[in-house]
């Protein structure tokens, strides 16, 4: 891109049939790739931007036939778009590459490690969409990609992206209707006294404590229902398998928390002691993993269904309990 970009020209466009549904801030992304996120904002902000002759805000959901106003913006110089964590960023696009288990022209399917947020923020430059978005640029993949759901930086699995902003919308949409098959494996404190259980309790954003908010059940807060199965129980921990019928920020953390049984290594929510207790048998990370992730294609509807296997460090942690509760 040249040092002086000049202004683009005032544009209207037509929202078509790829677009309808979309909300207008990913729709002005679309059209602005290489603007930063926070211009496009200030543009809906001071109502440069128009829907239909009319102010919007940009999680307005745009219609078929819909006319945006795009005002002149002049796009950012080569060293303003340099990234400065580039070389981290590219250097994780290869772990990227080996841990995409599907990518065709509308969806990817990515095996998240743990210890990555999925977005910059919050103390942390990048994320793994950025590491996502350096891979496809890599590969000369010309594609948006944005997640249509989320993983806690500290767990490990499966993470689904549209390529295209039809895609987003479908599967965002499917995700919200449980339409979505989540399922995740976890290592819970103690043995739960059903062996398998639906937990439906209400989660809001509590308190901010030691500078982080916490999510507490609530009652008055939003619906949030959980299933659980014990699949192994090794005495003083069990390993679990959990399906979301909705997708709450720490949702499984926090209702295995109020059931009594709070998950291995998480220091948010989790029991001090007993993190130690699992810290000295190796788990150095929260014991919650993205297992299977089941989906019908946005394009023609097939059902796909996807699985990733736990890494090494639970896997030797749950081998590890398996021996001690031998000797026991």
């Amino acid at each position: 891109m040249p040092e002086n970009s000049k202004p683009t020209a005032v544009r209207t466009v037509q929202v078509d049939e790829e677009y309808a549904g979309s909300r207008l801030d990913k729709f002005l992304k679309s059209q602005f790739p290489s603007v930063p996120f926070s211009l496009i904002q200030r543009l809906m902000r001071t109502g440069q931007v128009r829907v239909n002759k009319g102010r919007a805000r940009g999680d307005r959901r745009l219609a078929f036939g819909d006319w945006v106003r795009l005002p002149p913006v002049t796009p950012p110089t080569a060293e303003e778009l340099e990234h400065p964590n580039k070389e981290k960023i590219l250097h994780q696009s290869a772990d990227v590459e080996a841990r995409t288990l599907h990518r065709d022209g509308w969806i990817l399917v990515l095996n998240k490690p743990a210890g990555i947020p999925v977005h910059g923020g919050s103390g942390h430059q990048w994320g793994v969409v950025d590491a996502v978005r350096a891979s496809l640029e890599k590969l000369g993949i010309e594609a948006q990609a944005e997640l249509c759901h989320r993983l806690d930086k500290e767990t490990s699995g499966l993470l689904l992206f549209g390529l295209r902003p039809r895609a987003v919308r479908l599967l965002t949409e499917a995700m919200r209707e449980n339409q979505v098959t989540k399922t995740y494996l976890t290592l819970v404190q103690g043995v739960p006294a059903a062996r398998q259980g639906v937990i439906n309790q209400p989660l809001s954003k509590g308190n901010v404590r030691g500078g982080e908010r916490m999510v507490v059940v609530e009652q008055g807060g939003q619906r949030a229902v959980t299933h659980y199965r014990v699949l192994r129980s090794y005495g003083v921990a069990s390993l679990l398998e959990v399906q979301l019928e909705t997708g709450r920020t720490h949702q499984i953390r926090v209702h295995m928390q109020w059931l009594g049984h709070p998950v291995a290594g998480d220091g948010k929510y989790g029991d001090k002691a007993f993190n130690k207790w699992m810290r000295e048998r190796g788990l150095k990370r929260l014991f919650l993993h993205a297992s299977e992730l089941a989906f019908r294609h946005p394009e023609n509807e097939q059902k796909l269904a996807y699985q990733a296997p736990l890494d090494d460090e639970l896997t030797r942690v749950l081998e590890g309990l398996k021996r001690q509760e031998v000797r026991s």
